[in-house]
């Protein structure tokens, strides 16, 4: 009976053992990330997409359709009611619902691919100038937050952005009465004056000053009602588009709201300058990068096509907020992924074999996609050579203990800390690749190395009492990766 007892333990031992292995690695599935369909700014639908990333083997699919292409003008003091409104194809026009409701039915009809649904946002545009002399310009309209994983109708409903007015309204307050009685008091008082001056005048020879008293009284009217209809519902906002830069507010705000409903928020293509004219009034958006610095606790940002030449790149503002976390000043890390911001223009298929995001997941399921971006287990890849190229390790092991971690995750080392990295193209083909390791922010080793290679590397680095972190770029004529950070620090004594 005994030795039937530890035969079972011995084997419940070996099998937890396996399961806790097993529990370390994990899939690799190619993500394509930012596309627009019919439904807003794109010129493909949603089956079309669904299509082409078959076609280029991917295996998670975000759509992300503009949630409100709507901006509008007005003039002072009626801004509400004397305006300019334009407005093209977006999620809220085309029905919150029944979008999410789209996404659903494609997601059943495709059970091997993973669909989530997601928006591009403009959190905050402004206006600068006058349409009175040809200076009006309409700022940041393309400075884009992309909004992943949010599954409610309501939460969409209701994001914080300009053009979303009842999303910005604040709780009413005192003053907000006055907001209603003034106005109807100058309307009543018109009224009254202008009913007594009829009374008044009605037998009495007109005269120009009798006449010039009855328009005022009537001026008074029109005033009034005017002032009742502009200030309908009677509350203030958050923010409105005429209050000029407000830094970072307005998006805070919107990555807090989402934060809160557990969806990601990526800076959508912060280094982009876009330039355009309709209807002789500018539109201008800048590049803003600072923007990454200036707000807090979103999940990360596109770092292809448009975040790398100051922000991805070594010693950039990505590695200074990564430095941030390490040393306690930001609450969360900062994480890259890849956005092929295609719309109306390119071709989706060319798009596709250029650039892709490899997600690190625990199974093939939306949790575990979006548990994966939420956490940094991603690697992106740009270039001819991206369909090919399998990173098949990177990880930050401790010799001592034999544990180790990947993409995202924290290591905590007893002693050694040993670097592994390995990868092979699927064609077979031996080429030439340039692998830059870098260590909070700076190049600590560059391999030369052919296809396929298998990297360790001993850092001696001495760790104190500080955290740091470890992320590669690998480099060839065809391909540039970027993969997202390895934290480490000094397992503490017990």
């Amino acid at each position: 009976m005994l030795n039937k007892l530890i035969l079972i333990f011995i084997v419940f031992a070996i099998f937890s053992s396996f399961r806790l292995v097993q529990a370390e690695e994990y899939l690799s599935v190619p993500a394509a990330i930012h596309i627009s369909s019919v439904v807003s700014d794109g010129k493909l639908t949603i089956p079309q997409i669904v299509d082409c990333a078959r076609k280029n083997n991917f295996k998670v699919l975000i759509i992300t359709d503009r949630d409100i292409m709507r901006w509008e003008y007005g003039l002072k003091p009626f801004v509400n009611i004397i305006k300019r409104r334009v407005e093209e194809p977006s999620v809220f026009k085309y029905g919150i619902r029944k979008y999410l409701d789209l996404i659903n039915y494609m997601q059943n009809k495709n059970p091997d691919l993973i669909l989530i649904p997601a928006v591009e946002s403009t959190p905050y545009y402004y206006w600068q100038g006058s349409i009175f002399n040809n200076t009006l310009e309409l700022l940041d309209w393309h400075k884009h937050i992309l909004v992943i994983g949010m599954d409610k109708e309501s939460d969409y409903k209701y994001l914080p952005v300009v053009a979303n007015k009842s999303a910005l309204m604040l709780p009413f307050k005192f003053k907000n009465i006055f907001y209603f009685v003034l106005p109807l008091l100058v309307f009543l008082s018109g009224i009254f004056l202008l009913r007594r001056w009829y009374i008044y005048y009605r037998h009495v020879q007109k005269t120009i000053l009798i006449l010039i008293t009855a328009i005022f009284w009537s001026a008074l009217i029109i005033i009034g009602l005017l002032s009742l209809l502009n200030n309908y519902p009677f509350r203030d906002y958050k923010f409105n588009p005429y209050q000029g830069n407000l830094g970072a507010l307005p998006y805070q705000n919107f990555i807090d709201y989402v934060s809160q409903r557990g969806g990601l928020t990526f800076w959508a293509h912060p280094e982009a300058e876009n330039i355009s004219e309709i209807c002789r009034i500018k539109i201008i958006t800048a590049g803003h990068a600072q923007d990454l610095l200036k707000t807090k606790d979103y999940t990360g940002f596109c770092v292809f096509y448009e975040g790398y030449q100051q922000i991805g790149k070594p010693g950039g503002i990505w590695d200074g907020l990564l430095l941030d976390y390490c040393k306690g000043i930001r609450r969360l890390p900062v994480w890259a992924i890849g956005g092929l911001a295609f719309d109306y223009t390119g071709d989706l298929d060319e798009y596709m074999k250029d650039l892709r995001n490899i997600l690190l997941v625990e199974r093939l399921d939306k949790g575990a996609v979006l548990d994966a971006l939420r956490k940094g287990r991603v690697y992106v890849l740009k270039g001819k050579t991206s369909s090919h190229f399998t990173l098949d390790k990177f990880i930050v092991k401790d010799t001592l203990s034999s544990s180790f971690k990947t993409m995202g995750e924290l290591i905590e080392i007893c002693d050694n800390l040993q670097i592994q990295i390995s990868a092979h193209l699927s064609d077979e083909r031996v080429e030439h690749f340039t692998v830059r390791l870098i260590r909070n922010g700076s190049v600590v080793k560059t391999f030369d190395v052919t296809t396929p290679f298998d990297i360790i590397y001993q850092d001696n680095y001495d760790l104190g009492s500080e955290m740091i972190y470890y992320r590669l770029e690998i480099q060839s004529p065809g391909l540039l990766l970027v993969t997202n950070p390895i934290f480490v620090r000094r397992k503490k004594e017990k």
